[in-house]
């Protein structure tokens, strides 16, 4: 009987090769879709962060002009009060130079006290003339009209202004987007409300540089505010029982239509006597006298602050002598907010809303073109592009508050305190449907 014969196990055979170049391909494929969506995420988060750079920026630089205009608006105080400061200093030299001068006739009197007060009378004649000198220097230099200090000031704060408007910010935005995207462009949406523009003005009329003159008057330290009025008993008796008295009287005064400040120091020595059952007192010598105006030249003493119409004998003296420096124009009119045209005077804001923008085909892959939000040829930018476009959009808001270690007390938003801050706040509505209506 024959033996059937069992062979080895048999083998299978077929295309699995095929099978698996498939398989490989759908991930590359998948590998490759992941790739492009993970670069295109990475790109919309990339343009997210460079539209809330730009946003940010932008505000900061608003916020940076209404802070420079609180710095401009306190330098142009703190220049008027030197212009105080110079016309009361000189006045008063005046007045020592007087007073020197009137006691060196004591050294008739007494011989040995004349070379003392021939010295004194000098020192005081160089000092009115020292002062003299750098009061008609300062004050031009400080208020005179189109070339002062002041007008200066006036003049920086107008062009700084007008680069818080759409052609400055857009400056800003687009430096900063290309400076952390070289491909992307941001810029600011139109403000249909006119919200920068409307913020701040300049405070020209009467009525307005008369409330910062009252700021100006404020500021002013307690010798030149004056009134710089003493009375200085004598041991000479008088009829009255009591004694006679010397009355110095002073004042630095800004005139009403706030072009001239005066400054007026008298010193004159009174007699008292009796009239019926009345001690009545009157001015007899005057001692020592000075007067200065700046601005507006009167030649006379106009100003009633100080009681200084007590010694009318030593203001004729002072007016026929009152030194004259005409180069300066007046208070001037600051930029301050423009409180009848905010919604909230005690707190304002300012918005704007920045939209950036960055070819698809940068991040480099097709499928970029079918995430695209949309398709703009901005001005002088990408001109002929038509390639499908991502877009970001980012807000910010200018606020006034007090920094954190301030000394606690409630103030309200003004141009004269630098405490102007920007935040990235949530685009509105309204700011969406503008930057809707760029992308389409």
């Amino acid at each position: 009987m024959a033996c059937a014969r069992v062979g080895g196990p048999r083998r299978q055979r077929g295309q699995s090769l095929v099978l698996g170049l498939g398989l490989l391909l759908v991930g590359g494929l998948g590998l490759f879709a992941l790739f492009s969506a993970g670069q295109v995420v990475t790109a919309k988060q990339q343009l997210v962060d460079t539209a809330d750079a730009a946003a940010w920026s932008a505000g900061a630089w608003r916020a940076r002009v209404l802070n420079y205009h609180a710095y401009a608006n306190r330098a142009i105080l703190a220049n008027e009060v030197a212009i105080a400061q110079a016309v009361t200093l000189l006045a008063w030299a005046k007045y020592f130079e007087t007073l020197a001068r009137n006691a060196t006739l004591l050294g008739e009197l007494m011989p040995p006290a004349a070379p003392v007060l021939a010295g004194v009378a000098r020192a005081a004649a160089l000092a009115r003339e020292a002062a003299e000198v750098s009061a008609s220097i300062e004050i031009p230099a400080r208020g005179a009209q189109a070339v002062g200090y002041k007008e200066i000031l006036q003049t920086s704060q107008e062009i700084l202004h007008l680069s818080g408007h759409g052609f400055g910010v857009n400056m800003v935005t687009a430096e900063v987007a290309r400076a952390n995207r070289p491909q992307a462009f941001a810029w600011v949406l139109s403000d249909p409300h006119g919200e920068w523009g409307g913020l701040t003005r300049r405070a020209a009329s009467i009525e307005e540089r008369r409330r910062f003159a009252t700021l100006v008057e404020a500021s002013l330290d307690p010798f030149t505010a004056g009134p710089r009025s003493e009375d200085i008993h004598t041991p000479v008796p008088s009829p009255c029982l009591n004694l006679m008295r010397l009355r110095k009287r002073g004042a630095t005064t800004l005139s009403d239509d706030l072009d001239r400040w005066e400054a007026v120091d008298t010193l004159s020595f009174h007699l008292r006597w009796l009239r019926g059952l009345r001690c009545r007192e009157s001015e007899a010598l005057p001692i020592a006298w000075g007067a200065v105006e700046a601005g507006r030249s009167t030649g006379t003493i106009t100003g009633e602050r100080g009681e200084i119409d007590l010694n009318p004998l030593a203001n004729q003296l002072a007016q026929a002598s009152i030194t004259s420096i005409e180069r300066y124009a007046g208070i001037t009119g600051v930029r301050e907010l423009d409180l009848a045209r905010l919604a909230d005077s005690r707190y304002p804001t300012v918005r704007l809303a920045v939209l950036a923008r960055e070819p698809a085909a940068a991040t480099g892959t097709a499928a970029n073109r079918g995430l695209a939000s949309g398709r703009m040829l901005p001005p002088d930018r990408f001109a002929g592009d038509r390639s499908p476009q991502l877009w970001a959009l980012s807000a910010a808001q200018v606020y006034f508050r007090r920094p954190a270690d301030a000394p606690p007390r409630i103030e309200y938003a003004s141009l004269y305190s630098p405490y102007w801050q920007v935040r990235l706040v949530e685009p509105t509505v309204a700011e969406r449907m503008a930057a809707w209506a760029h992308v389409h």
